[in-house]
């Protein structure tokens, strides 16, 4: 059933200066974007695409700006003053999000970002750290990419450390892979193929800390 119902915008912004609004008044009223301390919005400074602001800038800055995007954003759609005010570790659930919230937020993010998000976001990445990492990756996935595959060469590093030399035939076969590993990533890095004779003599010859170099140098770490 509908119900006309007559409203007093005005009023509804007055007191969305100092309190939050019923979900179903917020979308009636804009509010501004949470500003930082200089008056600038807090997570669009600088022009062009957020992918583009983020580009230029180094991993924990880029990390920094996405974070505050969500927590901006969180802000304007629970009513806060500033996304300071936003806990980064705090659950989206505890904040009180449901259905038509969390659609809220993905709209906006959507937005700001120009991705196309899911709208059970804040149930798939349940806090504003977990999300904006999310969006990060989205947003940027080639650094993401990169990201991963260090934090793989770092385990692949501790099993190296483990593993048992004095057996010639797994550590026959675990150089034969390197060797192929390493001559794929020179191909597609457009280098010049290292010889599987050139990587086998580092590799049989090497000890446990060469082995690490070798495999750090190679890999443009």
């Amino acid at each position: 059933m509908l119900v006309p119902v007559r409203l007093d915008l005005a009023a509804l912004r007055r007191q969305s200066a100092g309190m939050p609004l019923p979900v179903m008044f917020r979308s009636l009223v804009r509010r501004a974007a949470p500003r930082a301390a200089d008056g600038r919005s807090a997570s669009s400074d600088g022009g062009g695409s957020f992918a583009d602001r983020l580009r230029p800038l180094p991993d924990a800055e880029r990390e920094r700006l996405a974070l505050q995007l969500v927590c901006d954003r969180v802000a304007e759609v629970l009513g806060h003053a500033r996304g300071e005010d936003v806990k980064p570790h705090d659950a989206f659930t505890e904040m009180g999000f449901d259905s038509l919230t969390a659609v809220e937020l993905r709209n906006r993010l959507n937005a700001e970002t120009g991705l196309r998000l899911p709208a059970t976001l804040v149930f798939d990445y349940p806090t504003p750290m977990v999300l904006a990492e999310y969006i990060l990756g989205e947003a940027a996935p080639a650094k993401a990419a990169a990201r991963s595959v260090l934090s793989e060469l770092d385990q692949l590093e501790a099993v190296f450390a483990a593993l048992d030399t004095a057996d010639e035939e797994p550590v026959a076969e675990v150089t034969a892979r390197l060797n192929a590993l390493v001559a794929k990533w020179n191909e597609a890095r457009g280098q010049a193929a290292v010889t599987t004779d050139d990587v086998g003599n580092t590799l049989d010859t090497a000890s446990d800390d060469e082995l690490f170099d070798f495999i750090d140098n190679r890999f443009g770490r």
